[in-house]
């Protein structure tokens, strides 16, 4: 007859199998029947797009660079042989007129030339904030999906619970609050270092109740790992094993009808 000190190893494997199997249905269940893919794509071919788009305006931005400075180069012409007259000995005042004339043409000429590369300027200024935003967007979308930051539907075995984190990274520390069914709530405290996760679980008087560590799968959203309880309580388990993922947590659940 099998010892129970025997029994019990057995029983803890077992126990994690069967969480392990239906925390992943239940994750299954719980996700969204949309693919982010198509919104994903359509913002990369919007960058793409505006970057093409860009190249054409920095094409302009020279031409009417170029126009500009050549008009400038016109006013200083004409500035110089005004000067040139201005200082001779016989100036006439039809002389005189035609060149204060050939100045002021010139100088509405580079007015026009300055204010349409003005135009090109903030037109590019534009373009690059678009694409700024879009790459935002898209640099947004992945750590919405493979983040650890956000909501964590946790199942804990073997005493069969559910909870709930709501996490948040810092560089590699790690915060939140929790809520464990039945039991406690608080805030958590911990690390990610790579993808190895290590939390403490505090309650509201500040005590710490038990860690968890865990290996965070980014592609997948799924957290998988060990706890180990920080006080011992008679007749209820030390250590065992939990699993979380994105998806519906306990008190939604009550709330459906």
């Amino acid at each position: 007859m099998l010892r129970p000190a025997l029994l019990r190893p057995a029983f803890f494997l077992l126990s994690v199998a069967l969480l392990l199997a239906s925390a992943s249905r239940a994750q299954e269940a719980a996700q969204p029947t949309v693919s982010t893919a198509p919104a994903a794509a359509q913002l990369q071919t919007e960058v793409s797009i505006e970057r093409k788009l860009l190249a054409l305006d920095l094409v302009a931005y020279r031409e009417s660079s170029a126009k500009e400075l050549a008009a400038r180069e016109g006013v200083s012409r004409s500035m110089q042989r005004l000067d040139q007259a201005l200082g001779g000995d016989a100036l006439a005042l039809g002389t005189l007129e035609s060149l204060f004339g050939e100045l002021t043409l010139a100088r509405a000429a580079a007015s026009i030339e300055a204010a349409e590369m003005d135009w090109q300027l903030r037109r590019l200024q534009e373009r690059m904030r678009r694409i700024s935003f879009l790459e935002g967007e898209i640099g947004g979308k992945a750590l919405r999906e493979t983040g650890i930051a956000g909501r964590w539907v946790v199942q804990i075995a073997p005493t069969n619970q559910a909870g709930l984190f709501l996490l948040q990274l810092s560089g590699t520390s790690v915060s939140g609050t929790y809520t464990i069914q039945g039991e406690s709530s608080g805030s958590v405290r911990g690390t990610l270092t790579g993808n190895r996760l290590q939390v403490e679980l505090i309650d509201t008087a500040g005590v710490v109740q038990s860690t968890f560590t865990g290996t965070f799968d980014a592609t997948n959203q799924r957290i998988i790992g060990t706890w180990l309880a920080t006080e011992l309580a008679a007749g209820r388990p030390a250590q065992g094993a939990w699993i979380a993922g994105r998806g519906t947590g306990p008190e939604e659940r009550q709330e459906q009808p």
